[in-house]
């Protein structure tokens, strides 16, 4: 499954997306570093399906097709703010590195 990391400066909205992505629930909070550790989890992006197109009976095995629309799955994760320095160990430093490394994106 792809992976997405959601990530930017501190208080600018990347929990609000992730809980609107994901329909989750993460704690969100008007001040900076909210998040402390990186929450997951799983969004759909809806695309149009072959299968209409080719008139075939669709069977995916890694998403799931409603009326033509394929629901295709990515994982989200949801980062602490990136500040100047992270590299250097300011903010949460080599932890922030650590949870963006796990994303593919």
């Amino acid at each position: 499954m792809l992976q997405i990391a959601v990530c930017g400066k501190p208080n600018v909205g990347k929990s609000s997306f992730f809980n609107s992505a994901t329909a989750s629930a993460v704690e969100m909070a008007n001040y900076p570093f909210t998040t402390i550790d990186a929450n997951k989890a799983v969004a759909h992006v809806i695309k149009d399906c072959p299968c209409k197109e080719l008139e075939v009976t669709c069977n995916p095995h890694n998403s799931i097709c409603i009326d033509g629309k394929r629901l295709l799955p990515i994982e989200l994760i949801d980062v602490a703010g990136l500040v100047p320095g992270a590299h250097e160990g300011k903010g949460l430093g080599n932890k922030f590195l650590d949870d963006l490394m796990q994303a593919k994106v």
